[in-house]
């Protein structure tokens, strides 16, 4: 994380008392929030993530601990309990000391109303990726992005082989190749050229 986050994220886990696992690079999360059935509670945040990637998600899991500790009612993972939750305890790290300005106005803007997942904001994602590394390239940030290729390019997505097709916007029009169906993609999902 970033160095000045540590103190912050150091007092989050001990107001939330979790156990905080470093987990290896999974490719359909990047962390996740778990209540044992003795009660005990547990975040995983994946181990490769940037910095600035890594603390969005911890402090995203976070915010799962909190609705957990302070709302006694069922809640939807990530409805209004969980959003407001995330907003406020973010709200100590939206600097320009602990984020650079690339990052800080798409997360700002993200912020208004956060998704499941930072992948649903294009800005947000393609700001973070500015920043990674070669060794912070995970299964799940790494890869080409499924925009930059040209129509008619073969790429591997999730396991299977698809043809790009045409963009509608935010999404991409594919044709798998095994079944001939036509799904439709992110734009800005990493994938891998075939």
């Amino acid at each position: 994380m970033p160095a000045p986050a540590a103190a912050y994220c150091q007092h989050l886990h001990q107001t939330y008392g979790f156990a905080f696992r470093l987990a290896r690079s999974r490719r359909s999360r990047l962390g996740d929030f778990r209540v044992w059935p003795d009660g005990r509670t547990q975040i995983t945040v994946n181990a490769d993530l940037n910095p600035w990637r890594f603390l969005i998600t911890y402090v995203h899991e976070v915010a799962h601990a909190h609705v957990h500790k302070h709302v006694r009612r069922p809640t939807a993972p990530h409805g209004p309990a969980w959003q407001q939750a995330f907003q406020q305890l973010m709200q100590p790290v939206l600097t320009e000391t602990v984020f650079p300005p690339a990052v800080l106005e798409p997360l700002q803007q993200y912020l208004r109303k956060p998704a499941a997942t930072t992948h649903s904001d294009t800005a947000l994602i393609l700001a973070l990726r500015q920043l990674d590394t070669a060794s912070d390239r995970s299964p799940a940030v790494a890869g080409v992005m499924l925009r930059d290729m040209a129509e008619g390019a073969m790429f591997t997505f999730n396991k299977k082989k698809y043809v790009r097709g045409t963009l509608r916007r935010t999404r991409v029009v594919c044709k798998e190749l095994a079944s001939g169906k036509s799904y439709t993609v992110v734009a800005h999902a990493l994938v891998e050229l075939a």
